[in-house]
């Protein structure tokens, strides 16, 4: 027997199986645009929706229908009030750079404006002119990775939007971020990390910045070192999946260098963090401003804290460290990201391809060309 021919506005949809039965649960959708009004609701049957959307269709038509997404009044500055508290609730990392992200957005879509009535084509102008607008540090075009992680943040707080049943669906879905620039990555040489550490404003922006040179840990994670996950004694730093962006636990050997910083910092008994802040209870937090200082009395234009990053990864690539040792040293996702710094080892892939020539020799050639270097 064939099935029923769905009238149009009406799709089927197969959802998940019951827990108890197996059968799978399938709804039947209304999705469709009537006189300006998008309907999208959901039905255990055909003949519901079917009902349902003659019913809404003649509400429209008599001009006494209300669609849901118009009944919230929610505005953009609501949706990014209620995400940064829900990103503070739940102890999200990083929220002060979700805040200086939101005020951007905001910014733009003005925080005034119904959600209601945001669409797709203002999200993707807002990445376009996001795209084509210029660094107010810098004064260059916005790289697209920066644009990126805007996106990345909105699309987020749409998402949640649409859970919180503030909008039925969400305006930036099927947005693409742009692709991102793989260019060679910036990193500083010996004489420019000293440059840089003798430039810093204050002692504890010089141990931070040194650590982060000898170590490779990101800011966040320097900033809320505590003294319980730092062992002097065996040289390492252990983190724990909290403390770190891939939320896998992890261990960094410490150089000498390193080890000397850190046993250099005077341990405070009122307080578990290596860098204490103003109050005994908070982190050390006046890192940008200071850091922006270093750079400039440094005379080193364009260098972020995340370049010491860099330069840790690279500088192990060129003292010719393989590959695998540095993805677990820098503690990448994926090698994906430690490849970005190959193009730094080439006498290291001589020398892997000179003993491969040497491997490859008859073995009486290998012979008699050692006993003619001997």
């Amino acid at each position: 027997m064939s099935k029923k021919k769905l009238p149009p506005g009406i799709r089927e949809r197969a959802g998940k199986k019951h827990k108890k039965d197996g059968k799978v649960q399938t709804r039947w959708i209304i999705d469709t645009t009537y006189k300006g009004h998008k309907i999208w609701e959901t039905y255990a049957t055909p003949e519901s929706a079917e009902a349902n959307l003659h019913k809404i269709t003649s509400l429209i038509d008599e001009g006494k229908y209300l669609d849901k997404k118009k009944e919230c009044k929610k505005t953009f500055g609501d949706l990014k009030t209620e995400y940064l508290k829900w990103c503070e609730k739940i102890g999200q990392k990083d929220v002060r750079s979700k805040k200086q992200r939101a005020k951007v957005i905001e910014d733009i879509f003005k925080k005034d404006t119904q959600l209601s009535t945001i669409t797709r084509a203002k999200v993707e102008n807002f990445q376009a002119d996001r795209l084509s607008s210029l660094s107010t540090k810098s004064g260059e075009v916005l790289k697209p990775a920066t644009v990126n992680r805007e996106m990345a943040l909105l699309k987020h707080m749409f998402t949640k939007a649409t859970e919180w049943e503030w909008i039925s669906q969400s305006p930036a879905k099927g947005v693409k971020l742009k692709k991102e620039n793989n260019r060679r990555l910036r990193y500083l040489t010996p004489e420019e990390c000293k440059q840089l550490i003798e430039a810093c404003p204050s002692q504890t922006m010089k141990q931070v910045v040194t650590l982060a040179i000898h170590t490779g840990m990101r800011r966040g994670e320097i900033l809320n070192l505590k003294w319980d996950n730092v062992n002097l004694r065996d040289k390492f730093i252990e983190l724990t999946g909290s403390d770190q962006k891939n939320g896998e636990r992890s261990t960094i050997p410490l150089t000498a260098t390193a080890l000397e910083t850190l046993r250099s910092i005077p341990r405070r008994l009122d307080s578990k963090y290596v860098f204490t802040g103003k109050t005994s209870d908070k982190p050390f937090y006046d890192l940008k401003r200071q850091f922006e200082k270093a750079v400039e009395n440094a005379k080193l234009a364009g260098v972020t804290f995340h370049i010491l990053r860099h330069t840790c990864a690279s500088h192990l690539v060129m003292a010719g460290i393989d590959l695998v040792s540095v993805k677990e040293i820098m503690r990448h996702k994926s090698i994906d990201m430690t490849l970005r710094y190959s193009h730094l080892a080439p006498a290291h892939k001589k020398a892997a391809m000179a003993a491969l020539e040497a491997a490859l020799q008859p073995k009486e050639q290998n012979e008699t060309e050692q006993s003619q270097t001997a």
